[in-house]
């Protein structure tokens, strides 16, 4: 096997890492590889890389809210449309940074905040505290701890370093994966993350 590891740069405002969130498990059953969740706050990424939201260009939007829909027919998952996109997701990242010396908190807290933000009826505004709240009492932890690390300046810290050092690898975008220093953008190109991952050294 040519990796053990890949990593998964994303931010809970993107709606494709909301698919590649549920793509992602069959790639890992397949594979065998671990999946290294890396949060990253997706507007900075932007800014940083001259990036533009496909929102600027009206037929690309357009296109966007249909392919959207179709992709996660594709993988059998809910999908709907957060209004208030684009949310500010930075507490919730903070939060799922604080928690990655737990894997079993943390996944299941990445997972519920995805679902809130894309995968229910009424989409949550994580700018707001109680999508925070909500998600933490879904993933079985303490609301109030999840608090707390939203606004630990270490995780504050740990964000803005995520964030540096995708640029710095040439993300532009999210999702991003990363198998060694090979990038891979998009949900539609965990095919080519498996291949990487399973390729004869």
């Amino acid at each position: 096997m040519a990796s053990e590891r890949f990593e998964f740069f994303f931010d809970f405002v993107s709606p494709t890492a909301y698919l590649a969130w549920h793509a992602a498990p069959a790639v890992i059953e397949r594979s065998g590889a671990e999946m290294a969740l890396r949060p990253m706050f997706l507007g900075g990424v932007m800014q940083a890389s001259g990036n533009k939201p496909p929102g600027t260009v009206p037929a690309k939007a357009r296109y966007l809210g249909i392919d959207l829909q179709r992709c996660a027919r594709h993988l059998d998952v809910p999908f709907h449309m957060n209004p208030a996109f684009p949310f500010n997701s930075r507490p919730a990242l903070r939060a799922a940074l604080g928690l990655a010396d737990d894997p079993n908190a943390q996944a299941p807290f990445v997972d519920r905040c995805f679902h809130l933000a894309w995968g229910v009826e009424t989409p949550r505004d994580f700018g707001e505290s109680e999508a925070l709240a909500e998600a933490a009492g879904l993933a079985g932890l303490d609301a109030e701890r999840v608090a707390a690390l939203a606004v630990d300046e270490a995780n504050k810290a740990a964000l803005k370093a995520n964030t540096e050092e995708a640029v710095a690898r040439g993300t532009f975008g999210a999702p991003t994966f990363f198998v060694g220093e090979e990038i891979f953008f998009g949900h539609d190109r965990l095919d080519y993350v498996e291949r990487a991952l399973t390729r004869a050294p």
